[in-house]
């Protein structure tokens, strides 16, 4: 009696260990590299050059700001032996004030910047997930992992779906 209770505990593992082995088999995995992505899709030049449009009057006149502190600056390097102590720390006054209006129009511009681009990249996020998770039924993939965060993966039992995704989220 023990004997068969053995033979057949050994035989219900043997069954599940190759019932487990051939479920994870017929696991279809897919892969994303996100960068790839990013890179090649149409809508990150668009929104590139949306925000280069809708910030460059405020961007220009950050860079007269620039050109007119490089200017005094060297005003000051070339004439500073022949002009008057006040003249100097007049100068000296002058430049970085502006270099203070520089940093208190800088900053608030960079962080607007930087506030507008999450917004858009939230949006084209969007876009590429949902389009992953398209792909990944059409393909009857069992899990869609990101190239970035997985550590090693078999080529040969890993599809690329890059390409894929690239093509479908450009279409759209």
């Amino acid at each position: 009696m023990n004997k068969l209770f053995k033979t057949t505990a050994v035989t219900v593992m043997a069954a599940l260990i190759m019932g487990t082995s051939a479920s994870a088999l017929a696991h279809k995995v897919g892969i994303v590299d996100m960068q790839q992505v990013y890179k090649q899709i149409p809508q990150m030049a668009k929104i590139e050059q949306q925000l280069q449009t809708e910030f460059a009057e405020r961007r220009q006149e950050l860079e007269k700001i620039q050109g007119d502190i490089r200017f005094e600056a060297e005003k000051f390097k070339r004439e500073s032996a022949t002009m008057s102590d006040d003249q100097k720390a007049a100068l000296r006054e002058k430049i970085q004030g502006m270099q203070k209006t520089l940093t208190e129009k800088g900053r608030p511009l960079e962080q607007e910047i930087k506030v507008r681009q999450n917004q858009e990249l939230a949006k084209v996020q969007e876009v590429i997930i949902s389009t992953i998770q398209t792909v990944a039924k059409k393909g009857k993939f069992d899990e869609v992992r990101v190239k970035d965060t997985t550590i090693y993966f078999n080529p040969d039992k890993v599809t690329d779906l890059s390409s894929k995704i690239v093509d479908a989220v450009s279409k759209k």
